[in-house]
């Protein structure tokens, strides 16, 4: 017999871009941590489930798990676009990206919860097109951390950054 199939949950990101004084961008890129119930320890975008007080909005739900993740406030981000939810094939979610970049000349110190979040930090958006290339149909990036430590972009936030650069390669 066929089993019921498990209800899809759903969940949004904050793909956050920040301009640098030399006109680089870059993208807000996390580890998460070990402890975590899913994909841990692998790279992502901050993010997470919807909850009660999102009401359902997958932007309220993206910075509201950006402020608790790596502390940055809703208030520091212009909200750019939202892509169509994208499901996972591991978690089961409906994953919404939502992109955004830091309002003006902000530069707001990283808070990080070391629950969700194993390291974080700010990547070139230039550096990881770089390194693109294709794995079993797929595309993946590679993020050369502060430690020199290549840690693989792949799965849902491959494809998220990848789909967004593809469509609008001047907001990436």
């Amino acid at each position: 017999m066929n089993e019921p199939k498990r209800a899809r949950s759903a969940a949004a990101v904050l793909v956050l871009i920040k301009k640098q004084v030399s006109g680089e961008r870059c993208i807000l890129l996390i580890e998460r941590s070990a402890t975590v119930k899913t994909h841990q320890s692998q790279v992502a975008f901050p993010g997470g489930g919807f909850e009660l007080q999102d009401a359902g909005d997958p932007i309220a739900t993206a910075l509201r798990e950006c402020h608790e993740e790596v502390g940055i406030v809703p208030d520091q981000v212009r909200v750019l676009k939202t892509l169509p939810p994208l499901p996972t094939l591991t978690s089961g979610f409906f994953v919404h990206a939502v992109m955004g970049e830091l309002i003006g000349e902000c530069e707001p110190p990283l808070s990080l919860d070391f629950n969700e979040v194993a390291h974080a930090d700010w990547v070139s958006v230039g550096a990881l097109l770089d390194t693109r290339r294709i794995e079993n149909g797929f595309p993946v990036f590679d993020w050369v951390n502060e430690q020199q430590k290549v840690r693989k972009v792949w799965g849902l936030t491959a494809i998220i950054f990848d789909l967004l650069f593809r469509s609008d390669a001047e907001s990436v």
